[in-house]
């Protein structure tokens, strides 16, 4: 018949595999955690740097489409004056040179 102290001892070292297996499979999975938090802190960073780049072009955009603008007004403008010009000279030789 076993002896009921060797039965305890066998479930104390058998309880005490078992918590020593628990942490290191603890200790495994906040290792991991640490790394992933390590890697998401990268893109995090990468992120932030592309946002910056991305406002930086959206801004210049922005500055070429006012200037692009500007120009065709004023392209619009010269156009307008030249039409102004033609059809005076059109009117003109309509009329002849009958003083």
């Amino acid at each position: 018949m076993p002896d009921d102290h060797e039965d305890r001892l066998t479930i104390l070292e058998r309880a005490q595999l078992l918590h020593d297996a628990t942490l290191r499979r603890h200790g495994e999975m906040l290792e991991r955690h640490a790394d992933t938090l390590v890697e998401l802190r990268s893109i995090q960073e990468r992120q932030e740097r592309l946002m910056e780049t991305l406002t930086t072009i959206v801004v210049q955009h922005e500055a070429r489409l006012e200037t692009l603008t500007a120009l065709a007004v004023q392209h619009d403008e010269r156009m307008a004056t030249l039409q102004q010009t033609l059809d005076a000279i059109k009117d003109l030789l309509d009329r002849g040179n009958g003083h």
